[in-house]
């Protein structure tokens, strides 16, 4: 078996594989490109499975793994699963997990397993997060029985920082309800 290490050379591989198989991995906004240490293609399946040191790109978008299976259907991109050692970054965003699934059907990002999303010191954590891309909103789900958790700095003034669009805080009289 061919096992390719020069990274260069594997970029170069990977572009020229989605080429002759006519995948447009462009179906996301930007080019994708993976690199890993070795590539297999399940012809069968439509799909292709990366291993060892896998580093998705995608502008501005890096998602680090051991494993990557990107599922592929009538030459475009269905959704990528991410598995072992999932790290995450976009912009000021850091994230963690145990998994992580890009659907492009649903246009949704999924993190599995002690999830974790950090932005300039604010955190949420959960065993689930699901951010939905096209309506900005984002779901944090807990381990059975458990809670979910959010930290958020405050910056220099003592004013809280918030993300946008989050819920006013409700008067004395409607919090005794």
């Amino acid at each position: 078996m061919f096992r390719q290490t020069n990274y260069s050379c594997s970029r170069i591989l990977i572009f020229f594989i989605f080429a002759m198989l006519g995948l447009p991995m462009q179906t996301w906004a930007g080019t994708i490109q993976i690199e890993s240490v070795k590539m297999v293609i399940f012809h069968k399946s439509n799909q292709v499975e990366f291993t060892d040191a896998v580093h998705l790109t995608r502008d501005n978008f890096q998602l680090y793994s051991d494993r990557l299976v990107a599922y592929y259907n009538d030459s475009d991109l269905e959704r990528a699963e991410a598995f072992g050692n999932v790290k995450l970054r976009q912009g000021k965003v850091r994230g963690t997990a145990e998994k992580a699934v890009l659907n492009q059907k649903s246009n949704t990002l999924t993190l599995t397993g002690n999830a974790v999303l950090e932005q300039d010191g604010n955190i949420l954590e959960g065993e689930k997060i699901i951010h939905d891309l096209s309506l900005e909103k984002t779901h944090v789900f807990p381990a059975k029985g458990g809670r979910t958790h959010m930290t958020i700095e405050s910056s220099d003034d003592g004013t809280g920082i918030l993300p946008i669009g989050a819920p006013k805080e409700k008067s004395d009289a409607s919090s005794n309800k």
